[in-house]
């Protein structure tokens, strides 16, 4: 005796056809090129409030409620992340003069390498740009 099986369920929506799963908020956000412009649209309260967004009625209300409450910590919270990304900054152009001499003597020694790895940097920064 055989069991009948349940039928096949139907194809569900790969990643490329469903939509993002974010507000248009949080996607205004994300779509900013850079980290300061981010940082700057994080700073708009619609953002801040499209976090309850997804919630049943009374959960979101009271959701956004401490949301709009905790919006001032967050703009200090955006203004201390300005000096830390400049000083990260700072850090990272120092690092580059200090490395200089071994880059050099990487791209002097090894050119086929030194190409392949800067092609492959300009690939990884042209994707984080376009997604």
């Amino acid at each position: 005796m055989t069991v009948p099986e349940p039928p096949r369920p139907q194809r569900g929506a790969t990643a490329d056809e469903r939509e993002p799963d974010v507000s248009a908020a949080q996607q205004a956000v994300a779509d900013q090129p850079s980290w300061a412009r981010r940082a700057a649209a994080a700073a708009n309260p619609k953002f801040l409030l499209s976090q309850a967004e997804g919630y049943p009625a009374g959960i979101k209300q009271f959701l956004q409620f401490c949301l709009i409450l905790i919006y001032p910590a967050w703009l200090v919270l955006l203004v201390l992340f300005w000096p830390v990304w400049l000083i990260g900054k700072l850090f990272e152009g120092i690092l580059y003069v200090l490395f200089w001499p071994v880059r050099a003597m990487h791209k002097k020694n090894n050119p086929e390498e030194y190409a392949a790895f800067q092609a492959e940097l300009k690939a990884r920064k042209a994707a984080g740009k376009q997604g």
